[in-house]
């Protein structure tokens, strides 16, 4: 089957004396991502059941869709097979396509936990924008700066949402975005660069700059996140945070 792989999976096993060709490593490392979207949505059906709130397993499915990123060091960079990676997110975008807009069961269980009321066309929005956007990073952004600073933005969108919905008082509206709450857009701003700094850990990826341009990322997302058109937040962030990471680490790093 070719030469052995010496990196991702493989060099996890390597231990136990297991060694696999490029190709077995990326199928395996592809086949864990999957066990791993199993089981964050029978956790997101857990939450949602025990503490009836929709709100919470919509958020939790949020965060674990944007740490499909811990898994890129699994894959062998060598081997075409690395393209895997985006296995989950490309049939989950076919599978929010088909419940959304031709299924629209109001009962099905991707439904339930994913819109906030119940309407399947909600699958549509933030939901499709997040598979679609995971699709783009991990075959264009696969193991790069970029592709960390993307992801973790959304780590900032989620921990808005939370903050914002738990602890919020001192609200705002912008126009076209909705009520927002300062506490939220702090949220945003931690939690972009909390995202930042463990995707890059966990990717072995340096930030240039350190924590004056996380700072940075976290207060340019946390200004988007604010004012995006509502339903669009997603799209807009991975299209900001993009353009960011290609332009100001020549303003702030020297």
């Amino acid at each position: 089957m070719g030469t052995k792989s010496v990196g991702g999976l493989s060099s996890l096993l390597s231990p136990f004396n297991i060694m696999l060709s490029p190709m077995y490593n990326n199928v395996f490392s592809a086949i864990l991502t999957i066990l791993y979207v199993k089981t964050v949505m029978e956790l997101a059906h857990f939450i949602r059941v025990k503490y009836k709130v929709i709100e919470l397993s919509r958020k939790f499915v949020h965060l674990a869709a944007c740490s499909f990123v811990i898994f890129w060091p699994f894959f062998d960079s060598n081997h075409w097979g690395w393209r895997l990676n985006i296995t989950v997110p490309w049939v989950m975008s076919l599978r929010l396509l088909y419940k959304g807009a031709i299924l629209k069961d109001p009962e099905d269980e991707d439904v339930r936990s994913m819109s906030r009321t119940s309407s399947p066309s909600e699958l549509l929005y933030g939901p499709l924008q997040m598979t679609l956007i995971m699709c783009y990073v991990g075959l264009t952004k696969y193991m790069t700066n970029t592709g960390v600073i993307i992801m973790a933005s959304l780590v900032g969108d989620w921990l808005a949402a939370i903050v914002g919905l738990q602890y919020g008082k001192f609200k705002y509206n912008v126009p076209l975005s909705g009520e927002k709450s300062l506490e939220g857009t702090v949220g945003c701003i931690i939690g972009t660069m909390c995202g930042i700094w463990f995707y890059s850990y966990m990717c072995d990826i340096e930030v240039e700059g350190g924590w004056l341009i996380m700072l940075s990322y976290g207060c340019i997302s946390a200004v988007v996140e604010a004012t995006s058109i509502k339903n669009w937040d997603n799209l807009l962030l991975a299209v900001a945070m993009e353009i960011s990471a290609n332009h100001l680490p020549n303003y702030i790093v020297r």
